[in-house]
């Protein structure tokens, strides 16, 4: 099975979004989870594309609050930002108590503006930061998406999925991000797949790999919930 997201969607990106659901629509109409950026200057218009998305099958997911981090903060941040989120994990120049507080306002963000509450909550680079299970319970989502797979708060199970992309922006990410590729698709013999696009991808130097993976798509079911 395959879960087909589209992350960074915010008001600077809406119009590159439609372009990928486009694309995707040329191939297969699955849904797509929709991984929204609330602390960006939303204006009723972009609201209501994300109201028409929803009338057409997609859903919703909180995705951090700026997509940004304040601070690069310790060896492990350092690390990070430098090899894969630059200065997007926002939660890793975060304290728990913090991490649980920016994760309550996205989610209330969707109720202010009379959007479905999200179940799914995908920290900005899959870095998710120093919080525990209860907090992250009380935050009011139901699945966390990581890495390398979904924490179910309902139970505190973790499930392992592999994980795709093509967000390749530096020429020497080319390689690299082909080789996690190809580990990722022999992991998914065993485990659910993730494609995560970014709203740039089919404009990049993978965008034939994104079209190749796009091609199999319609051969398999779709999930936006992998573990319900």
């Amino acid at each position: 099975m395959i879960d087909l997201s589209i992350h960074d969607v915010m008001p600077e990106t809406l119009d590159r979004v439609d372009q990928q659901l486009a694309l995707i629509n040329r191939y297969a109409t699955h849904p797509v989870t929709l991984l929204v950026v609330p602390g960006k200057p939303w204006r009723a218009g972009d609201l209501d594309r994300l109201r028409d998305w929803i009338r057409r099958g997609h859903r919703l997911a909180g995705h951090g609050w700026t997509h940004r981090a304040g601070s690069i903060r310790g060896l492990r941040h350092r690390l990070h930002s430098r090899l894969i989120s630059r200065d997007c994990a926002e939660h890793l120049a975060l304290s728990g108590r913090q991490i649980q507080a920016l994760m309550r306002r996205c989610r209330g963000w969707f109720a202010t503006n009379k959007l479905p509450l999200p179940e799914r909550y995908v920290p900005p680079a899959w870095a998710l930061g120093r919080i525990d299970g209860p907090a992250l319970r009380a935050t009011g989502f139901e699945l966390v998406e990581t890495l390398t797979g979904f924490i179910d708060l309902s139970t505190g199970r973790y499930h392992r999925a592999a994980l795709v992309g093509f967000e390749a922006v530096d020429r020497w990410q080319l390689p690299a991000i082909r080789v996690s590729n190809a580990i990722n698709r022999l992991l998914a013999r065993r485990w659910p797949l993730r494609i995560a696009l970014h709203p740039d991808d089919h404009r990049l130097g993978l965008a034939d790999d994104l079209l190749r993976e796009l091609a199999q798509v319609a051969r398999h079911d779709i999930w936006t919930m992998p573990i319900r």
